[in-house]
Protein backbone atom coordinates (compact mmCIF):
# COMPACT_ATOMS: atom_id res chain seq x y z
CA UNK A 1 0.00 0.00 0.00
CA UNK A 2 1.50 3.53 -0.63
CA UNK A 3 1.51 6.12 2.23
CA UNK A 4 -0.81 8.88 1.79
CA UNK A 5 0.81 12.15 0.96
CA UNK A 6 -2.13 13.99 2.98
CA UNK A 7 -0.28 15.82 6.09
CA UNK A 8 -2.93 17.10 7.95
CA UNK A 9 -0.40 19.74 9.65
CA UNK A 10 0.31 21.51 6.27
CA UNK A 11 -3.35 22.75 6.04
CA UNK A 12 -5.17 25.38 3.92
CA UNK A 13 -4.58 28.61 6.26
CA UNK A 14 -7.53 30.27 4.03
CA UNK A 15 -10.14 28.58 5.36
CA UNK A 16 -12.41 30.10 7.90
CA UNK A 17 -11.48 33.33 5.78
CA UNK A 18 -12.77 35.52 3.26
CA UNK A 19 -10.28 34.22 0.97
CA UNK A 20 -11.28 30.48 0.96
CA UNK A 21 -14.28 31.34 -1.05
CA UNK A 22 -17.49 31.16 0.82
CA UNK A 23 -19.28 33.81 -0.65
CA UNK A 24 -18.70 31.36 -3.80
CA UNK A 25 -20.75 28.53 -2.05
CA UNK A 26 -23.55 30.94 0.20
CA UNK A 27 -26.29 32.98 -1.91
CA UNK A 28 -25.10 36.75 -1.65
CA UNK A 29 -27.81 38.30 -3.70
CA UNK A 30 -30.91 40.70 -3.75
CA UNK A 31 -33.63 38.42 -3.12
CA UNK A 32 -37.04 38.35 -4.61
CA UNK A 33 -40.40 37.87 -3.44
CA UNK A 34 -41.95 35.30 -5.97
CA UNK A 35 -41.92 37.01 -9.56
CA UNK A 36 -41.75 40.55 -8.28
CA UNK A 37 -38.58 42.50 -8.43
CA UNK A 38 -37.22 43.98 -4.96
CA UNK A 39 -38.19 47.82 -6.14
CA UNK A 40 -41.45 46.71 -6.20
CA UNK A 41 -41.31 45.24 -2.70
CA UNK A 42 -42.79 48.13 -0.21
CA UNK A 43 -42.93 47.64 3.30
CA UNK A 44 -45.65 49.84 5.42
CA UNK A 45 -45.52 52.37 2.32
CA UNK A 46 -48.22 55.39 3.10
CA UNK A 47 -50.07 56.61 0.05
CA UNK A 48 -50.64 60.50 -0.51
CA UNK A 49 -52.76 61.95 -3.82
CA UNK A 50 -51.72 65.57 -4.60
CA UNK A 51 -53.30 67.66 -7.85
CA UNK A 52 -50.69 69.00 -10.02
CA UNK A 53 -52.48 70.83 -13.31
CA UNK A 54 -55.34 69.50 -12.96
CA UNK A 55 -53.89 66.09 -12.95
CA UNK A 56 -54.01 63.81 -9.84
CA UNK A 57 -51.01 62.09 -8.58
CA UNK A 58 -49.94 59.73 -5.69
CA UNK A 59 -47.14 59.60 -4.06
CA UNK A 60 -46.33 55.92 -2.30
CA UNK A 61 -43.85 56.69 0.51
CA UNK A 62 -42.24 53.92 2.13
CA UNK A 63 -41.49 53.45 5.99
CA UNK A 64 -37.95 54.60 7.10
CA UNK A 65 -34.81 52.74 8.59
CA UNK A 66 -33.15 54.34 11.25
CA UNK A 67 -30.35 57.06 10.00
CA UNK A 68 -32.29 57.07 6.77
CA UNK A 69 -34.13 60.26 5.26
CA UNK A 70 -36.48 60.85 2.50
CA UNK A 71 -34.34 63.36 0.41
CA UNK A 72 -37.68 65.10 -1.08
CA UNK A 73 -40.97 65.72 0.19
CA UNK A 74 -43.87 65.34 -1.77
CA UNK A 75 -44.89 69.04 -1.64
CA UNK A 76 -41.15 70.08 -2.93
CA UNK A 77 -41.32 66.64 -5.37
CA UNK A 78 -44.95 68.85 -6.51
CA UNK A 79 -43.48 71.94 -6.66
CA UNK A 80 -40.89 71.46 -9.17
CA UNK A 81 -43.32 68.62 -11.43
CA UNK A 82 -45.16 72.28 -11.91
CA UNK A 83 -42.72 73.18 -14.12
CA UNK A 84 -42.66 70.04 -16.47
CA UNK A 85 -44.81 70.16 -19.25
CA UNK A 86 -48.06 68.71 -19.21
CA UNK A 87 -47.70 66.33 -22.36
CA UNK A 88 -44.21 65.47 -20.96
CA UNK A 89 -45.65 63.73 -17.89
CA UNK A 90 -48.85 61.83 -19.80
CA UNK A 91 -49.11 58.25 -18.65
CA UNK A 92 -46.87 58.77 -15.63
CA UNK A 93 -48.71 59.41 -12.43
CA UNK A 94 -47.00 57.76 -9.42
CA UNK A 95 -44.20 58.42 -7.71
CA UNK A 96 -42.66 56.23 -4.86
CA UNK A 97 -40.38 57.11 -1.94
CA UNK A 98 -38.56 54.12 -0.70
CA UNK A 99 -36.35 52.69 1.35
CA UNK A 100 -33.30 50.48 0.08
CA UNK A 101 -32.11 47.72 1.79
CA UNK A 102 -28.64 46.86 2.61
CA UNK A 103 -27.94 44.02 -0.30
CA UNK A 104 -29.72 46.64 -2.45
CA UNK A 105 -27.56 49.23 -2.01
CA UNK A 106 -24.19 47.06 -2.48
CA UNK A 107 -25.56 45.38 -6.00
CA UNK A 108 -27.58 48.16 -7.04
CA UNK A 109 -27.02 52.04 -5.62
CA UNK A 110 -28.83 54.53 -7.10
CA UNK A 111 -30.60 57.94 -6.21
CA UNK A 112 -33.26 57.02 -8.39
CA UNK A 113 -35.01 55.32 -11.12
CA UNK A 114 -37.24 54.90 -13.88
CA UNK A 115 -39.99 51.95 -14.37
CA UNK A 116 -41.73 51.73 -17.24
CA UNK A 117 -44.20 48.79 -15.86
CA UNK A 118 -43.98 49.25 -11.79
CA UNK A 119 -46.96 47.08 -10.45
CA UNK A 120 -48.42 48.85 -7.40
CA UNK A 121 -51.64 47.31 -5.96
CA UNK A 122 -53.67 46.25 -9.05
CA UNK A 123 -52.25 48.37 -11.22
CA UNK A 124 -49.24 48.29 -13.43
CA UNK A 125 -48.14 51.47 -14.69
CA UNK A 126 -45.06 53.37 -15.21
CA UNK A 127 -43.41 55.40 -12.15
CA UNK A 128 -40.17 56.83 -10.91
CA UNK A 129 -38.61 56.16 -7.58
CA UNK A 130 -36.52 58.12 -5.52
CA UNK A 131 -34.32 56.27 -3.11
CA UNK A 132 -33.92 57.03 0.66
CA UNK A 133 -30.11 58.27 1.89
CA UNK A 134 -27.89 57.64 4.80
CA UNK A 135 -26.39 60.65 4.54
CA UNK A 136 -24.36 59.42 7.42
CA UNK A 137 -22.32 57.09 5.40
CA UNK A 138 -20.30 58.24 2.46
CA UNK A 139 -19.89 56.82 -0.90
CA UNK A 140 -16.58 54.73 -1.37
CA UNK A 141 -15.29 54.18 -5.28
CA UNK A 142 -12.72 52.75 -6.56
CA UNK A 143 -10.37 54.14 -8.75
CA UNK A 144 -9.99 51.85 -11.11
CA UNK A 145 -11.93 51.57 -14.39
CA UNK A 146 -13.50 54.98 -13.94
CA UNK A 147 -14.71 56.08 -17.31
CA UNK A 148 -14.78 59.71 -18.59
CA UNK A 149 -18.31 59.31 -18.25
CA UNK A 150 -18.48 58.35 -15.08
CA UNK A 151 -15.55 60.98 -14.31
CA UNK A 152 -18.27 63.73 -15.74
CA UNK A 153 -20.79 62.69 -13.03
CA UNK A 154 -18.13 62.75 -10.25
CA UNK A 155 -17.97 66.54 -11.56
CA UNK A 156 -22.00 67.04 -11.69
CA UNK A 157 -21.87 65.70 -7.99
CA UNK A 158 -19.18 68.13 -6.69
CA UNK A 159 -20.92 71.27 -8.52
CA UNK A 160 -23.87 70.18 -6.75
CA UNK A 161 -22.46 70.39 -3.16
CA UNK A 162 -20.98 67.13 -2.55
CA UNK A 163 -17.63 66.77 -1.09
CA UNK A 164 -15.40 64.19 -3.26
CA UNK A 165 -12.13 63.47 -0.83
CA UNK A 166 -9.10 61.69 -3.48
CA UNK A 167 -7.33 58.73 -1.54
CA UNK A 168 -4.49 56.59 -2.91
CA UNK A 169 -7.16 54.01 -3.95
CA UNK A 170 -10.70 55.09 -3.71
CA UNK A 171 -12.69 58.20 -3.71
CA UNK A 172 -15.09 59.35 -0.54
CA UNK A 173 -17.96 61.07 -1.44
CA UNK A 174 -19.26 63.28 1.40
CA UNK A 175 -23.05 64.48 0.79
CA UNK A 176 -24.73 67.08 3.01
CA UNK A 177 -28.98 66.93 3.37
CA UNK A 178 -28.76 70.23 1.03
CA UNK A 179 -26.72 68.82 -1.50
CA UNK A 180 -28.15 65.46 -1.71
CA UNK A 181 -31.57 67.63 -1.95
CA UNK A 182 -29.83 69.59 -5.24
CA UNK A 183 -29.26 66.07 -6.59
CA UNK A 184 -31.87 64.31 -6.15
CA UNK A 185 -34.47 66.62 -6.18
CA UNK A 186 -33.03 69.40 -9.20
CA UNK A 187 -31.70 66.79 -11.18
CA UNK A 188 -32.42 62.86 -10.68
CA UNK A 189 -36.32 63.54 -10.66
CA UNK A 190 -35.96 65.60 -13.64
CA UNK A 191 -33.20 63.34 -15.19
CA UNK A 192 -35.89 60.26 -14.96
CA UNK A 193 -38.75 62.11 -16.56
CA UNK A 194 -36.33 63.07 -19.07
CA UNK A 195 -36.08 58.82 -19.91
CA UNK A 196 -39.63 58.77 -19.53
CA UNK A 197 -39.99 61.46 -22.28
CA UNK A 198 -37.62 59.62 -24.22
CA UNK A 199 -39.38 56.04 -23.90
CA UNK A 200 -42.63 57.73 -25.43
CA UNK A 201 -40.87 59.50 -28.41
CA UNK A 202 -39.07 56.48 -29.63
CA UNK A 203 -35.36 58.30 -29.05
CA UNK A 204 -34.36 55.78 -26.97
CA UNK A 205 -30.47 53.89 -28.38
CA UNK A 206 -28.55 50.90 -27.26
CA UNK A 207 -26.06 53.54 -25.98
CA UNK A 208 -26.14 54.11 -22.51
CA UNK A 209 -23.89 57.23 -22.39
CA UNK A 210 -26.12 58.92 -25.10
CA UNK A 211 -29.57 58.13 -23.48
CA UNK A 212 -27.99 59.49 -20.19
CA UNK A 213 -27.04 62.85 -21.60
CA UNK A 214 -29.94 63.22 -23.24
CA UNK A 215 -31.58 62.78 -20.07
CA UNK A 216 -28.95 64.83 -18.41
CA UNK A 217 -30.02 67.73 -20.95
CA UNK A 218 -33.91 67.47 -20.41
CA UNK A 219 -33.13 67.80 -16.77
CA UNK A 220 -30.71 71.39 -17.13
CA UNK A 221 -33.71 72.59 -19.57
CA UNK A 222 -36.30 72.14 -17.01
CA UNK A 223 -34.05 73.36 -14.03
CA UNK A 224 -33.79 76.24 -16.09
CA UNK A 225 -37.60 77.06 -16.12
CA UNK A 226 -37.92 77.23 -12.07
CA UNK A 227 -38.07 80.92 -11.08
CA UNK A 228 -34.49 81.61 -9.31
CA UNK A 229 -35.68 81.98 -5.69
CA UNK A 230 -36.75 78.45 -6.03
CA UNK A 231 -33.84 76.44 -4.65
CA UNK A 232 -33.35 79.38 -1.84
CA UNK A 233 -36.68 78.24 -0.39
CA UNK A 234 -35.69 74.57 -0.44
CA UNK A 235 -32.67 75.81 1.04
CA UNK A 236 -34.67 77.65 3.56
CA UNK A 237 -36.79 74.93 4.27
CA UNK A 238 -34.35 72.17 5.04
CA UNK A 239 -33.08 74.83 7.69
CA UNK A 240 -36.28 74.60 9.50
CA UNK A 241 -37.49 78.78 7.80
CA UNK A 242 -40.68 79.34 7.07
CA UNK A 243 -41.67 81.67 3.78
CA UNK A 244 -41.73 84.58 5.64
CA UNK A 245 -37.73 84.13 5.85
CA UNK A 246 -37.76 83.65 2.41
CA UNK A 247 -39.65 86.70 1.71
CA UNK A 248 -37.29 88.65 4.00
CA UNK A 249 -34.49 87.43 2.51
CA UNK A 250 -35.10 88.20 -0.88
CA UNK A 251 -36.14 92.03 -0.46
CA UNK A 252 -32.64 91.92 1.27
CA UNK A 253 -31.12 91.06 -1.93
CA UNK A 254 -32.55 91.82 -4.69
CA UNK A 255 -31.59 95.14 -6.32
Amino acid sequence: MLPSRDNPIKRNRKIGTKRAGYRKQSDFRIPWQGRAPFYENLESAELYQREINGKRYSFAVEKLKRGYRHICSVDEICDVIKYVPEEDLEGLSLIVLRQPKKKEEIFSPCWGRLQYDYKYGNRTQPAILLEALDLGRPMKIRKTGISPFFRKELNRLEKEGAEILNDKRRLTVRITFQSAKNIQLYRTLLHEVGHYVSYKKGCRVNCYEENEAYANRYAAHIKSLLPPAFEHEAAFRAEGKGRKAVKKYFLRNTP
